[in-house]
């Protein structure tokens, strides 16, 4: 049958891949939204909310339940700071994404001071990359 948390895994990297090669949103949002039923479907409740977070961010690029997105990312948030864990490093990203997209620096700068270091969490990815020159 197959890994499937790897195949999750590889189609999270691919949503990621999508939003940052500047996409139009509507497309993203439609496929974000297949994804999170197949995710759903397959029981992979981490790679969902990774999912949910980037869904959340394309919602609010587009102007869509932006009060909502921003309680659905600060409820991540803060369930996934207690462990400081790579949950809370994926909200914290595509909210200084976001920041960063509306060219409201000052937030992104202070989003990034109360973060920390994201890069020790997400070492792998491209993702962080802002994160170094917010720095």
């Amino acid at each position: 049958i197959g890994d499937t948390d790897s195949a999750c895994y590889c189609l999270v990297g691919r949503m990621h891949y999508l939003f940052f090669i500047s996409r139009s949103l509507d497309s993203i949002q439609k496929e974000l939204e297949a994804t999170i039923h197949v995710m759903t479907q397959l029981n992979q409740d981490d790679n969902k909310s990774k999912i949910v977070i980037l869904l959340t961010a394309v919602k609010k690029l587009r102007g869509l339940d932006a009060e909502a997105g921003d309680e659905i990312l600060d409820s991540i948030l803060a369930t996934a700071a207690e462990t400081r864990n790579i949950m809370a490093a994926y909200v914290s990203l595509m909210k200084i994404e976001v920041c960063i997209l509306f060219q409201q620096w000052g937030e992104a700068i202070d989003l990034v001071r109360k973060a920390g270091d994201i890069r020790l969490v997400l070492p792998s990815t491209f993702a962080p990359v802002r994160y170094t020159f917010l720095e």
